[in-house]
């Protein structure tokens, strides 16, 4: 019996892992945390489980949830499991500590996740009278923990690329280019005698897109406020095209909410707009859905297109420019491969360019 049980424990593990790696390529977390002790909860079913780091719980499912809560101490044998880096089992537990008279909660088995340099957290088990722990809980436990640590071990690669990525961004702010510039201005110069109202919105629109694109955002922003920008910078570009310019912006309520890091859409829309425009009208249509936990975003246009010859290395850094493609497109597909492991899809044909990006929720 103990082995069959074991063997429906494990099966699930799989999913689980592949549900935690997108949080913690990121680190340990509050979220990823929250993540780690929910799926470990609901597809193993203990009684309840906690994540920790170093000093505080980050995390808490399950029975006693009523009392015992994120931002707690953790038990006397977490500090223990960190201090050896290995895993404990108490068999009392909260019992002893909890000073809760209907505490449900008993033994725990303790098992560390550390990064290369040592332990950064724990991840806890509890039993309780109807979700016992046995010898091959806390084998599977520690080999969880083990899966888990390399899931950080990752981040560590991963933040080194995202350091990158940070630096490519700060690289993409300085370039706001001086044609586009004298574009927004002598466009906003026009209407100043003709139509004085629409030249203050331009003026407002300007002042918009250089504050956001010269300030430094958080790491990550909602995609409506990714949006809001890039309505600033598409309202200067169709004042100066006027009719020739036709935009569609297309996103679910729930895509709206969700957080990215900033300036991944916004170069592909800047990019189709000045490779794609030809001398008939570029239509751009920009959707977002979020469908089975992700964020998609397609920014497509009927523009000219990629060369073919080209469309294979517009992708790699310093590639582009004079390709049709911009360097935009690169700086979005490195960031987004440093942050998620996978950077942006591209068709381009006589139809068009079609950019879409994906990220989890």
């Amino acid at each position: 019996m103990p082995r069959v049980r074991r063997l429906r424990r494990e099966a699930p593990t799989l999913e689980l892992l592949a549900a935690t790696l997108p949080e913690l390529r990121l680190g340990l977390s509050e979220a990823g945390a929250r993540t780690v002790a929910y799926q470990v909860f609901e597809k193993l079913g203990y009684g309840a489980v906690a994540v920790t780091d170093t000093a505080r719980v980050l995390a808490f499912v399950g029975a006693g949830a009523d009392h015992h809560a994120p931002g707690d101490a953790p038990i006397r044998p977490v500090f223990e499991a960190l201090a050896e880096n290995e895993t404990r089992v108490a068999p009392l537990a909260l019992r002893v500590a909890c000073g809760h008279p209907a505490c449900p909660l008993g033994a725990a088995a303790i098992v560390p996740l550390s990064l290369t340099d040592g332990p950064v957290g724990a991840l806890v088990a509890y039993a309780t009278d109807g979700a016992p722990l046995a010898d091959d809980d806390v084998d599977l436990l520690t080999s969880l923990g083990d899966q888990l640590s390399a899931q950080l071990q990752l981040s560590e690669l991963a933040g080194s690329a995202r350091a990158a990525a940070s630096a490519e961004l700060k690289a993409l702010q300085a370039e706001i280019e001086p044609h586009f510039l004298f574009n927004c201005l002598n466009t906003i110069a026009s209407f100043i005698r003709t139509d004085p109202d629409r030249a203050r919105e331009l003026v407002l629109a300007f002042a918009d897109y250089c504050r956001w694109t010269l300030a430094r955002p958080g790491e990550f922003i909602t995609l409506a406020e990714e949006l809001k920008h890039i309505g600033s910078y598409l309202a200067l570009e169709q004042a100066r095209f006027g009719p020739q310019l036709e935009v569609e912006v297309d996103a679910a309520p729930e895509a709206l909410e969700v957080r990215l890091p900033p300036f991944l859409v916004q170069p592909l829309v800047e990019n189709a707009v000045k490779h794609g425009k030809t001398d008939g009208p570029l239509r751009l249509v920009i959707r977002a859905r979020v469908r089975r936990g992700r964020l998609r975003v397609t920014v497509r246009d009927n523009g000219r297109g990629i060369a073919r010859e080209a469309l294979e290395r517009v992708l790699e850094p310093g590639v582009g420019e004079g390709d049709g493609a911009g360097l935009g497109l690169a700086n979005v597909h490195q960031r987004l491969t440093a942050f998620y492991g996978e950077g942006v899809r591209l068709k381009s044909g006589g139809f068009g360019t079609v950019v879409r990006l994906d990220v989890p929720v």
